[in-house]
């Protein structure tokens, strides 16, 4: 028999023949798309027993219930097998991100994700359809509360395919809108609402389209429309969260907290929405937030810097401590200067003592910092230890004369040692050296006043000038109502002692200090009508 061989016109005709269209619309017709393919692993439950058991009557029920044509639910052995190479074991519940991996590793074009509790009357399971394209693309489906996980999963499985129904029309809404067809887009989400009225997925697809058109007015009304489905819904929380806070309104530092509480491993988010917290001056809001996150990501530096960071602005020293503490632990690179400074500087009026050891620390470490050596200084002049705070400040202003709050420290030192001449002489050199007025005159008028009180009790002539000189020297860095009454006042119980004296002793040097600091007095007493308008007026007719 002959080898049968194709002639060059048996080519040609085969040719043809396969170029003439076949008859009839399936010639048209395009592949079909493949079939959805839904995954249900483990899910989340105190008894790990209960969370497998109620993913797997939901995978039985699912697959029983549902059109193997149109949906096909991925075998738990699959599941285990892939987690098991992975690494993974399978009885455990995975977190979003892994739980996303496993979707994609599976071919899984949805996944169902659910939290199952025990009651006293049974169980409650809470669930959530997720397309595995994005996770944060979520359908919450009713909670529901049964007997035994066997009858909660005949009513998700219900709840799952009413939700579905809005799937195919969502996926086309979101091939519209990344063609950049948006009105094309929205209608199509309309068209997946009328099958499931509550979609939150193709209401995402329309806030979407929305916002691409600048249409900010329906993208707030549509976000809304989707939390109140779906309170912790991250794309609608992300709309309204822009929204509000471009319009300051006052509910975004709420929509923030929500935000964050929605997805609490997103270290960007969480820093965004800690920062936008300190800056609306309510950073105990952030507080239950990084505890949170430090319980998710124990021993991260980075969350650790951040919780440490909330505590110091929310004025929590000692949780400050201990978190920074753990902070240094995990990375022992924080340990900078700045550690030591803010940490010492929350502790110092609550905590001196272990203010002072911080800063100890921190001056062993970094001996040139005169900063370090300022709050040295302080923690150990609240600790009652003036004298070796007073050595501390004289380093640092050796070193640095012009260190930030280096002279209004030594003058506080000062004034707790009751040296009010040298704080005197302090506070002249210091407005010599061109330190801040702002900054001398609070602490000059803290001085006086301290001066007055002294002086009031004494009834001593020297102790009353220095609280004159101190807060005329007040009055002129940072003029103010309160240095010129007190300085009247002091004056004028001078005057009251030095003219009793001189009508007992006959003289002219007391009489004529009395008519210099009667003047002085009648010069500045007014100034405390407005505020002490009873003691001025006494001190004026006196006068």
């Amino acid at each position: 028999m002959r080898p049968y061989r194709f002639s060059p016109r048996s080519v040609v005709a085969m040719a043809a023949v396969a170029a003439i269209p076949l008859a009839g619309a399936s010639a048209q017709r395009r592949a079909p798309d493949p079939v959805p393919r839904v995954m249900i692993a483990t899910f989340q439950s105190a008894d790990k027993d209960l969370g497998q058991k109620a993913a797997e009557e939901l995978r039985n029920r699912v697959t029983r219930d549902a059109d193997a044509r149109k949906l096909v639910v991925i075998p738990k052995t699959d599941i285990v097998k892939t987690l098991e190479a992975s690494g993974y074991p399978p009885t455990e519940a995975l977190q979003p991100n892994d739980a996303k991996a496993l979707a994609s590793l599976l071919r899984a074009d949805e996944y169902i994700d659910g939290v199952v509790t025990k009651t006293p009357a049974g169980v409650k399971v809470e669930t959530r359809l997720i397309l595995a394209r994005d996770q944060n693309l979520g359908q919450p489906l009713p909670p529901v509360e049964a007997g035994n996980v066997g009858q909660a999963a005949a009513q998700i499985s219900k709840s799952y395919q009413q939700a579905r129904e809005q799937l195919a029309n969502e996926k086309n809404c979101y091939t519209l809108f990344r063609e950049g067809k948006n009105a094309d887009a929205i209608n199509m989400a309309r068209s997946a609402l009328s099958k499931y009225p509550n979609g939150t997925i193709a209401l995402v697809c329309m806030a979407n389209a929305y916002k691409a058109m600048n249409n900010t007015d329906s993208v707030l009304a549509v976000s809304q429309r989707i939390v109140t489905a779906d309170p912790r819904n991250i794309p609608a929380l992300r709309h309204l969260a822009e929204i509000y806070q471009t319009k300051n309104d006052p509910r975004a530092t709420e929509v923030l907290v929500r935000l964050m509480a929605a997805d609490p491993g997103n270290d960007k988010l969480r820093d965004d929405v800690i920062a936008s917290l300190v800056r609306s001056g309510k950073p105990e809001i952030a507080v239950p937030i990084v505890k949170e996150a430090v319980a998710q990501n124990p021993g991260d530096p980075k969350t650790l810097q951040t919780a440490w960071r909330v505590y110091l602005i929310a004025n929590m020293p000692a949780d400050a401590d201990a978190m920074g503490a753990e902070m240094i632990k995990a990375d022992t690179a924080l340990a900078d200067s700045a550690y030591f400074i803010r940490t010492a500087s929350a502790l110092a009026a609550a905590n001196p003592t272990r203010a002072a050891q911080l800063v100890s620390q921190g001056s062993a470490k970094f001996p040139s910092n005169t900063t370090l050596l300022v709050v040295q200084a302080n923690t150990l002049s609240k600790a009652g230890q003036n004298a070796q705070a007073l050595q501390a400040i004289n380093r640092a202003l050796a070193v640095n004369p012009k260190v930030e709050n280096g002279y209004a420290q030594k003058l506080l030192i000062l004034s707790a040692m009751n040296m009010p001449d040298s704080a005197l002489a302090t506070l002249k050199i210091a407005q010599a050296a061109g330190v801040d007025k702002k900054t001398l005159g609070p602490v000059a008028l803290k001085l006086g006043s301290d001066a007055y009180k002294a002086g009031n009790v004494s009834k001593k002539r020297d102790d009353l000038q220095k609280a004159v000189q101190l807060l005329m020297l007040a009055d002129q860095l940072e003029p103010s109502a309160d240095a010129k009454f007190l300085a009247g006042a002091s004056a004028f119980l001078i005057g009251q002692s030095a003219v009793n004296e001189a009508q007992d002793t006959k003289n002219c040097a007391l009489a004529r200090l009395a008519k210099e600091n009667f003047g002085i007095a009648q010069e500045n007493v007014p100034a405390g009508l407005p505020s002490y308008p009873d003691a001025a007026k006494q001190l004026l007719t006196a006068i």
